[in-house]
């Protein structure tokens, strides 16, 4: 192999680590979730303060995800890897999600199974309360989800992550909408 034939890999390999490293044009900041178990995976809001190409990142928050690490186990099975778009953000989600909620597009797993109504959220209220009927926070198996991913609600011994993931989306380099909106390439989702 010649030395320009060698510079060109060399050109080309560094061009393809930095393409991967760096985050997509269209997306102001955006969260990674770090797949690693059903009930402690990690969720950050990583993002780029104006032009300056170095990340900064969150806290980490503990999140889970699904109840079985099969993604075509659909209703079970953790997140599908890749990019998400943010398909919409709300403040009192009242449906089977509630209270604070961001959803994800539908997503297809490496088998070709399709996801869908995958969603960011805690177990609350619509209005942010508790109750222990049925949306309450109040034990780690709560971390379980049907496919989303699920950050804690405050009271009972748990963090307010839900609110603190909330308030990096809205006030570094994230977004302000709420209701149905896209975000483009808001979440990575990795392991």
């Amino acid at each position: 192999m010649n030395t320009r034939t060698r510079l060109s890999l060399v050109v080309a390999a560094a061009t393809a680590a930095i393409t991967i490293a760096v985050a997509p044009a269209s997306a102001h900041g955006h969260f990674e979730f770090d797949r690693t178990s059903n009930l402690s995976s990690s969720l950050v809001w990583v993002y780029y303060p104006s032009s300056n190409p170095t990340a900064y990142y969150s806290p980490t928050w503990r999140a889970g995800s699904g109840d079985s690490t099969n993604c075509s186990y659909v209703g079970h099975g953790w997140l599908p890897l890749g990019w998400y778009d943010v398909k919409g953000h709300w403040d009192h989600y009242d449906s089977i999600i509630k209270g604070l909620a961001t959803q994800l597009q539908d997503k297809a797993c490496g088998d070709g199974t399709l996801r869908t109504q995958l969603f960011i959220h805690t177990k609350e209220l619509a209005y942010y309360g508790n109750s222990c009927e049925t949306y309450c926070f109040d034990s780690s198996t709560d971390y379980y989800s049907n496919g989303c991913i699920k950050l804690s609600h405050s009271g009972y011994g748990f963090p307010d992550n839900i609110q603190d993931a909330h308030w990096w989306w809205h006030n570094r380099d994230g977004y302000s909408f709420h209701g149905a909106a896209t975000a483009d390439d808001a979440l990575y989702v990795h392991s």
